[in-house]
């Protein structure tokens, strides 16, 4: 296709400018300016329209139609891939939404474009309740670094929690009486989660003879210190957990968020409920936990034909 010859291509030139002020990296201007130019080919080629100001919601629609059923340059019977559509949208709006702020348009004609909404993808790795316990195993707790390390798997997998929200925990936070942890997630949003006795005890455990030894003398509020005392890292804890997956023969792919995706995946198979499992996970909206049950029905396909008597006949 030909590039347009119209006022849009300056424009477009003065938007990916403000990309480049606002901080965007070279790469995501690079994006934004291919998924742009195939916008303004197709408005040039497809289209009647000769000026933006003429476009209506319904040629953005078309366009939106046009970019799900077009195909690939290199192979056109193949269908864009969803993050490409994704992409072409999202430039598409991002464009006008520019236009609109600095009154070059009085109204923005996409803001009722959609990014195609695919399969979300299933957890890569849930780990069985044996391969769990061998997990939680692993530390050696006759040291102090271990027996906070066995503290820290067994927080991870009893309340699913981040990453970043181990981090923020002190001691404040955990209430051993009520076997209440109070954490801070995304947005600063403050939930209360139920501990298990066992992860409870190990705490307990962690508390009285491993946390002083690491604290050296020293006060903190932090619930898990470093071994200097300080707020562990978030790489550290990647690196803690996978350590431990590695001495128990896991997979390395083994992470806190792993941990965090077996704990929901375990709490469903037992017969939790999906809401409790949201809250106790912080979730804002249920569609991000019903992945879970994706794997849970995964889990009873295999089940059924490994021993459903007429799948063995």
């Amino acid at each position: 296709m030909a590039a347009p010859k119209h006022r849009w291509d300056y424009l477009k030139a003065r938007y990916l400018e403000h990309l480049k002020v606002q901080g965007f990296a070279r790469r995501s201007i690079e994006s934004f300016e291919a998924h742009l130019r195939f916008f303004l080919e197709y408005l040039d080629q497809e289209t009647k329209v000769r000026d933006l100001t003429e476009l209506t919601r319904e040629d953005l629609e078309a366009y939106q139609t046009w970019v799900y059923f077009s195909g690939s340059r290199r192979d056109p019977e193949k269908p864009l891939a969803l993050s490409t559509q994704g992409g072409r949208i999202s430039a598409v709006r991002s464009f006008f939404r520019y236009l609109t702020r600095h009154e070059i348009l009085f109204y923005d004609p996409s803001d009722m474009l959609e990014r195609p909404k695919g399969v979300r993808p299933l957890p890569r790795t849930v780990l069985s309740e044996k391969q769990t316990l061998r997990l939680l195993n692993a530390p050696d707790v006759d040291t102090c670094l271990g027996l906070r390390d066995r503290a820290i798997l067994e927080l991870f997998y009893a309340t699913g929690i981040r990453n970043e929200e181990l981090r923020r925990l002190k001691l404040a936070d955990v209430d051993r009486e009520k076997g209440l942890v109070r954490v801070q997630g995304k947005g600063n949003q403050e939930r209360i989660v139920p501990v298990g006795r066992i992860a409870l005890n190990w705490l307990s455990l962690y508390l009285e003879n491993a946390r002083p030894h690491l604290l050296n003398g020293k006060t903190g509020s932090l619930l898990f210190p470093s071994k200097n005392g300080r707020r562990i890292t978030g790489e550290n804890l990647i690196d803690l957990v996978r350590r431990h997956a590695k001495k128990a023969a896991l997979p390395e792919s083994v992470t806190p968020h792993v941990l965090r995706h077996t704990c929901a995946t375990h709490l469903l198979r037992a017969g939790a409920d999906i809401r409790e499992i949201q809250a106790l996970l912080g979730h804002r909206s249920i569609s991000s936990t019903q992945i879970y049950t994706h794997v849970a029905v995964t889990d009873l396909k295999r089940v059924h034909q490994a021993y459903h008597p007429r799948e063995n006949r």
